[in-house]
């Protein structure tokens, strides 16, 4: 009875290792379940949407067009109609007094003779007839004309146009949010739905493994007691039950080939669409600091800032306000401390005057214009600030960034205003003596010479007071009439420019390695970016920073190149083998 049931054991530990293993080979074989099945070109595209923005931008720049001609139409009726209601108004006024009898004299006559005073009144009386009806018909004219310049409906044109432009340009940068955030929910969801079901396979594995080995140290135990109970009956059951200690029994025939195959095992392969790599093409973010250049700006078209829900909306702007001085007393100084509130870092800066808002914060105020280091710190101006259309000029160039409520402009530059340039001067003094200044933080294409001098903002310009220059010292300028450095001072001596090159330009070199036999496909490029000559190349390149990586020569001839995109984190590896002898120009980091 006993053996019976032992063998009953046996057979469900067997079952129940079949029923394990066959769990974890359905979680195995459901590892792609429920996950999306891409091709290379696919694409992730909004409902009702072909891919194509072209309908949507030609929409939209072709309404935009038309509001200038429909504020012409507005502004010219405005105007006709405020010129005839000036007529009107002199005309009413020239009327008004022909109605008025000036006085008894103004019909005398010279003798007594009535029929004479008599012929004259009604001369008299005759020209007023005549001039009043002729003002009269004219007012009339006037006054009807008037009526017929009724500018409601060209008025409402302009802003219906307005509106109509708002709702294709909405159109177009909802679209673009919308096939944005599909992609990159697209492409999130593509390696997370497989890592999620491979791990659910890991637990599976994991626990079935556990319960084998509990299941075969049950099986164990049922052999051994089985070999206990075959003992009683033996003959030489002392020596039987020795044997049944001593003997090692195999849990062997219980095992799952899925769990033992767990380390063999790999995750199922998938395509990943080429746009999860490269990002979506045909359109930037509306979010992007270019999108309005790109999309607008480069076309010449006036759009308002982004409407799109994508776009995050910005409580103010900052306003720079060129050659201005501020004194002391509109600085801001720290209850506690009593110290001028400064910062070397302007965004610290900015963060701080946006946090306390315009209330309180009128702007931040750079004593050169350069940015601030620790030397020369900027300084917070409290509000209500000053006056900046009739502040005093700085002969140095310093300026003020101004709080501004609003998002303001949405117009962006691809030039880029951190290059070091390196200045070559001589003096009157010694013009064959020639010396280098190194000038930081300008844009590039940046022209310099010296202009001027100071002898109160800036410590070299009180240092050449001390010295006897009462002028102080020469100014190194840009074209904004900033300050970027200091040369002589200000006595008989004259200073001039005889050079300046920009050495590098957001972090960098006017240098190229170059990569021969090697080409990039036209998804690396930036479109529209076409120069005839290296050097025209190098130079745009050198002018857009970080968003050119190098160059691209389809024949390596030097006569036709292209921009290479910044924003795509270009490798070596992304290169390949050119057939037509191409050739790519890395631009080098500092």
């Amino acid at each position: 009875m006993i053996k019976k049931e032992l063998l009953k054991m046996e057979s469900k530990i067997k079952d129940a290792v079949a029923i394990v293993d066959s769990g974890c080979k359905d979680t195995f074989g459901n590892l792609s379940a429920g996950c999306p099945a891409y091709f290379s070109n696919t694409t992730f595209l909004p409902a009702g949407f072909d891919g194509d923005f072209t309908p949507l931008r030609e929409a939209h720049s072709s309404c935009r067009s038309q509001i200038s001609s429909r504020k012409q139409e507005m502004d010219s009726c405005k105007s006709s109609r405020e010129s005839l209601i000036l007529q009107e108004h002199t005309l009413t006024a020239q009327f008004r007094s022909i109605n008025v009898f000036e006085s008894p004299e103004e019909c005398a006559v010279t003798g007594t003779d009535v029929l004479g005073y008599l012929a004259a009144m009604r001369d008299h009386f005759d020209g007023k007839k005549t001039t009043w009806w002729s003002t009269y018909y004219k007012l009339e004219n006037v006054t009807q004309n008037i009526t017929k310049w009724n500018c409601t409906e060209k008025e409402l044109a302009y802003y219906n146009k307005l509106t109509e432009c708002s709702e294709k340009q909405l159109t177009l940068e909802e679209t673009a949010c919308e096939l944005h955030a599909r992609t990159k929910e697209a492409c999130a969801m593509l390696p997370s739905c497989f890592d999620k079901n491979w791990d659910g396979y890991s637990k599976q594995v994991s626990l079935a493994n556990a319960t084998i080995k509990d299941l075969r140290f049950e099986y164990v135990a049922v052999k051994r007691i089985t070999c206990m109970l075959d003992a009683f009956t033996a003959p030489d059951l002392e020596a039987r039950i020795e044997e049944c200690m001593a003997k090692q029994y195999s849990g062997a025939a219980i095992s799952s080939a899925c769990v033992e195959g767990f380390l063999d095992a790999t995750k199922p392969s998938f395509i990943t669409p080429d746009v999860c790599a490269s990002g979506v093409k045909s359109i930037l973010h509306p979010n992007d600091d270019n999108f309005n250049e790109t999309e607008y700006a480069s076309q010449g078209i006036a759009a308002s800032p982004c409407m799109a829900s994508c776009c995050e909306l910005e409580l103010y702007h900052w306003q720079t306000y060129t050659n201005a001085f501020v004194t002391s007393d509109h600085y801001m100084y720290d209850s506690d401390s009593g110290r001028v509130v400064s910062y070397t870092n302007m965004a610290e800066a900015k963060q701080a005057c946006e946090t306390m808002g315009s209330v309180l914060c009128f702007g931040i105020y750079d004593a050169n214009c350069d940015g601030p280091s620790y030397e020369n710190p900027v300084k917070i101006v409290k509000a209500p600030g000053i006056d900046l259309e009739s502040v005093k000029e700085s002969s140095v160039g310093s300026c003020v960034q101004k709080l501004m409520n609003g998002p303001g402009t949405t117009m962006t530059t691809t030039t880029v205003k951190a290059c070091i340039y390196e200045v070559q001067y001589t003096s009157s003094a010694a013009p064959d003596d020639v010396k280098t200044l190194t000038v930081e933080h300008q844009e590039y294409g940046e022209a310099f010479r010296f202009s001027g001098c100071d002898n109160e903002e800036l410590d070299e310009g009180k240092a050449c007071v001390s010295s006897g220059a009462q002028n102080g010292v020469r100014l190194l300028k840009n074209r904004y009439g900033q300050a970027v450095a200091t040369g002589t001072c200000c006595t008989s001596e004259t200073n001039k420019v005889i050079l300046s090159e920009a050495t590098q330009c957001d972090g960098y070199k006017d240098e190229y390695k170059k990569y021969d036999s090697m080409y990039l496909t036209a998804s690396k490029l930036i479109r529209g970016t076409s120069y005839h000559s290296i050097r025209e190349a190098q130079i745009a390149c050198l002018k857009m920073g970080h968003k050119c990586w190098g160059l691209f020569d389809d024949k390596c001839d030097m006569g036709n190149l292209m921009i290479v995109d910044g924003d795509l984190n270009i490798t070596t590896s992304v290169m390949r083998e050119s057939h037509q002898s191409s050739c790519v120009y890395e631009k080098l980091h500092v």
